[in-house]
């Protein structure tokens, strides 16, 4: 599928040993776009997202020893709940900390710590790894096509038609429909393995 993924199952096995910095950074480096951009998504400023992801990923190696993996169904979601708890537990943290310094209503910290949306983490976290997934193949299939493909499919789904595409790349209209469902089909596979992989 011409990615270097090991399967989701090894990378944990190997990752559960603390003492294996490679297969931790591989871990890390796998789902931390997906962790990040949850965060994000809550509202919370690129500064405090760092500091969050810094609490999921410690959690995450401080549970994974302890953990029997034939009972982790499904990765994603425990990388979720944790990122949740970490988001809540940092929000938490901050607005106490806002309070026994007694701001006023409007302060900008007390704001910002309103804004950020904890009842909507779940909901958040789940359109964010359909679109980490969705980027993450279309990033894995890219180096399958050559020419024009990946552009077509690109533009397509930046909502311009086939015909101003044919148009703006000098094809036939019939060779964009062609190429466009050949980068769309091979997307669909490598989104269901990733899925298999990754979930």
């Amino acid at each position: 599928m011409g990615h270097t993924y090991a399967t989701r199952k090894t990378l944990l096995q190997r990752a559960r040993n603390q003492r294996d910095e490679h297969s931790w950074a591989e871990l890390v480096s796998v789902y931390r776009k997906y962790a990040y951009s949850v965060i994000r998504s809550l509202n919370v400023s690129e500064h405090d997202a760092e500091d969050i992801l810094q609490q999921v990923f410690l959690k995450l190696w401080e549970k994974l020893p302890q953990m029997d993996l034939d009972e982790i169904v499904r990765f994603r979601s425990l990388l979720g709940r944790i990122t949740k708890h970490c988001t809540i537990d940092y929000v938490r943290r901050r607005s106490k900390a806002a309070e026994k310094l007694q701001q006023a209503a409007q302060d900008e910290t007390i704001q910002y710590l309103k804004a950020i949306q904890l009842p909507e983490i779940d909901r958040i976290a789940e359109e964010r790894w359909e679109v980490f997934l969705a980027t993450q193949a279309l990033d894995n299939v890219e180096s399958q096509f050559s020419g024009q493909a990946v552009t077509v499919f690109r533009m397509s789904l930046n909502g311009r038609g086939v015909r101003e595409i044919a148009q703006e790349l000098g094809l036939e209209e019939n060779s964009v429909y062609r190429l466009r469902t050949r980068v769309k089909n091979q997307l669909v596979l490598e989104i269901q393995h990733l899925r298999k992989e990754l979930e």
